[in-house]
């Protein structure tokens, strides 16, 4: 039996996306579809739905990542470079208007699968311990870093709909909370 040629899996994740957004669900065959290749190819790489929501996880985390540090090299040579960056990042990518389904279903995907939600925690625990460990202040930078994760969730959840002015404010208030490194009452960031 011949063995299928390989095809580009970040178009067939590509349009793992588009049918997400577009249908609300994940169909193997209208992914196929949207791809222009046969569902074999698809399974081939993917042999379950899991499996492609899963390379649709990595692919997007790895996407952020570089992203972020992409922001963070402006702040380089200051203090609190990765969350800086991070903050940076935030800004530069405001959140869509009417949501993004495939990213609604991407964490619902991450809810109900142990293996994803580990990926995504063994994630986060990596981008707490280089904000920390580079953090001026790090009790600052960890309150710093977890008001824009819930700023973020917010607005990818569809939970709240800041104005513009409103969210540049907010991640002004952040930066400058990471910048001063205040937190009382009992800490020693000053």
């Amino acid at each position: 039996m011949a063995r299928p040629r390989k095809h580009d899996q970040n178009e067939i994740l590509d349009a793992v996306e588009r049918v997400v957004a577009r249908d609300g669900i994940l169909n193997v065959e209208a992914v196929a579809k949207e791809a222009g290749v046969s569902k074999a190819t698809v399974l081939y790489e993917h042999p379950s739905k899991r499996d492609l929501i899963a390379a649709l996880v990595l692919r997007t985390i790895k996407a952020d990542n570089a992203f972020n540090q992409q922001c963070a090299e402006y702040f380089a040579a200051e203090p609190d470079a990765p969350l800086r960056g991070r903050i940076e990042a935030a800004r530069r990518s405001p959140p869509l208007q009417g949501g993004n389904p495939a990213v609604l279903s991407l964490v619902s995907a991450l809810m109900q699968d142990s293996a994803m939600r580990e990926t995504f925690r063994d994630n986060q625990n990596s981008i707490g311990q280089e904000l920390l460990a580079t953090a001026s202040a790090p009790r600052a930078a960890r309150i710093a870093w977890l008001a824009l994760e819930g700023l973020k969730f917010q607005e990818h959840m569809e939970m709240h709909d800041w104005t513009d002015a409103e969210r540049t404010e907010i991640l002004q208030d952040i930066e400058a909370l990471a910048l001063t490194g205040i937190v009382k009452p009992g800490g020693q960031d000053d």
